[in-house]
């Protein structure tokens, strides 16, 4: 093999001269050309059908939040939380009202009062923890079965709330979840 590469060197650093040549020409020719343009398309509206995050609690199957298109229907809010509860009150909601980023659907109860959503445009009705049912409590944030029912026992045993503080006095919940909630929340 040795031999036949030094009978053939010649021939050998020729095509390697050769290839080398044609690949700087190639260089040569492709930096002379430039880069291709760069190309940047704006729509001409904006999208339609961005997503939203909608919270969706009270009388559904699975509360919690969603995400949905700005402009859905609050019909779409509950089939997207699994569809009403058999005590929903639908009756007391407005299903065909356009949701938005950050709304939260609250689906009331048979005999509970209707906020049906708040969000920027909709604030809330406040619930009040002296009269509120239970169910109706553990729809707040952060509020489940055990809490809802610490407040429920408490107000019985140890009298109504005079402040929506005494909630944290009580030591019924956190602090943290009392500074998700307070601003959903009353006495009267």
């Amino acid at each position: 093999m040795r031999a036949w590469l030094e009978r053939h060197r010649d021939l050998l650093t020729a095509a390697l001269a050769a290839a080398l040549a044609l690949a700087v020409i190639l260089l040569i020719l492709d930096w002379r050309n430039g880069p291709e343009p760069l190309e940047i398309r704006f729509p001409d509206s904006p999208p339609t059908g961005a997503d939203v995050q909608v919270y969706v609690s009270g009388a559904v199957e699975r509360p919690g939040v969603y995400a949905l298109h700005d402009g859905d229907r609050l019909a779409d809010a509950i089939e997207a939380a699994g569809g009403p509860a058999s005590d929903a009150d639908l009756d007391a909601v407005n299903l065909a009202q356009r949701l938005h980023d950050e709304d939260h659907v609250a689906v009331p109860r048979i005999g509970e009062p209707s906020s049906a959503i708040a969000g920027a445009n909709n604030p809330p009705q406040l619930i009040d923890i002296n009269t509120a049912s239970a169910d109706l409590l553990d729809t707040l944030p952060g509020i489940g079965e055990v809490y809802s029912q610490r407040i429920v026992n408490s107000r019985t045993n140890e009298g109504p709330f005079e402040t929506t503080e005494e909630l944290v006095e009580r030591k019924l919940i956190p602090r943290s979840t009392y500074e998700e909630i307070e601003d959903l929340i009353t006495v009267r």
